[in-house]
């Protein structure tokens, strides 16, 4: 499971993307924060890519309140059809991409105690990451766009199963998780995908195109779009 990402700068959105809203967002971006993700806008020949800020933490529409704290910040590719948590969105095609240059995880020693490390491409490309997102409308009109990571299983991946925890509190052995991650050939077939044809794209990278290290504690910073004009929608 990640919980935490670093997201790419408005200059590296709009290099890469050619998208990047005028807002400021955290690089290093954990639940509750905003942060830009990629989604279909428009229907048939019309529709064109967008950049939106969204919040870390699925919160359905269907949702009596807005409860941040419970709010999935993975969701399990398999089972996100059915889910009910992200079912309605699921089969609206809530699809997205979410940027990251980097993703954080926590890896465990002998010791048990847990050191952040940092995943990334080997060529230093942005990480585009498979989600799903909604709108939440609270009271007074108050509108929530969120998103969550769509994960799958990791447990034989040679590099992204060395991270989390091996065994849980009561000794029985955890499932190993990693975002669905896209590559460049697919961002458009994702976003356009139907319900039955989404489980196509869920997949990773190999080994031989990430790597790993330690990383610090903390990259916190934020970016601003610096006058950056990209297609941001109303939420």
């Amino acid at each position: 499971m990640v919980t935490n990402y670093l997201a790419p700068t408005a200059t590296e959105l709009e290099r890469e993307w050619g998208l990047a809203p005028d807002a400021d967002w955290p690089a290093d971006v954990t639940r509750g924060d905003e942060a830009p993700i990629i989604r279909r806008f428009g229907v048939g020949a019309a529709a064109q890519r967008e950049v939106v800020l969204a919040r870390f933490g699925f919160l359905p529409a269907s949702a009596k309140s807005e409860q941040l704290a419970r709010s999935p910040l993975n969701a399990r590719a398999e089972i996100v059809a059915s889910r009910s948590t992200f079912k309605a969105a699921y089969a609206e095609r809530h699809w997205c991409i979410i940027p990251a240059l980097a993703l954080y995880v926590p890896r465990y020693g002998a010791d048990g105690q847990s050191q952040r490390w940092r995943i990334r491409r080997v060529d230093r490309a942005p990480l585009a990451i498979a989600g799903i997102w909604d709108r939440w409308i609270g009271p007074g009109g108050r509108t929530v766009v969120s998103f969550a990571m769509l994960t799958i299983n990791c447990d034989l991946h040679p590099l992204l199963s060395g991270f989390d925890r091996a065994v849980d509190d009561h000794g029985e052995p955890v499932e190993k998780r990693t975002p669905v991650l896209l590559g460049e050939e697919d961002f458009d077939a994702w976003l356009d995908a139907s319900p039955g044809r989404a489980p196509i794209y869920f997949g990773t990278f190999g080994k031989d195109d990430l790597e790993a290290e330690p990383a610090s504690t903390s990259e916190r910073r934020t970016t601003r779009a610096m006058g950056l004009h990209g297609a941001l929608s109303t939420l």
